[in-house]
């Protein structure tokens, strides 16, 4: 069986680092205050976060907080 987008493994979508400098992320806020955020993979294309742990650093950067 072929695998599509759609039937990826979630270790597949896990950004392989954590810490993204400004222009390597993205954040939309939607009216209610939730924010999607958004990292550049190394391969390219941007990946939605599936979580909401996100430290902003001093120097514009973020770093991704991996709850175990």
């Amino acid at each position: 069986m072929r695998r599509t987008v759609r039937e990826r493994r979630d270790d597949e979508d896990r950004p392989e680092k954590v810490t993204f400098a400004p222009g390597d992320y993205g954040r939309i806020v939607s009216p209610d205050g939730t924010a999607q955020w958004w990292v550049r993979s190394a391969k390219g294309p941007w990946i939605a976060l599936r979580h909401q742990r996100v430290m902003i650093n001093e120097d514009g950067s973020i770093t991704l907080l991996f709850l175990a």
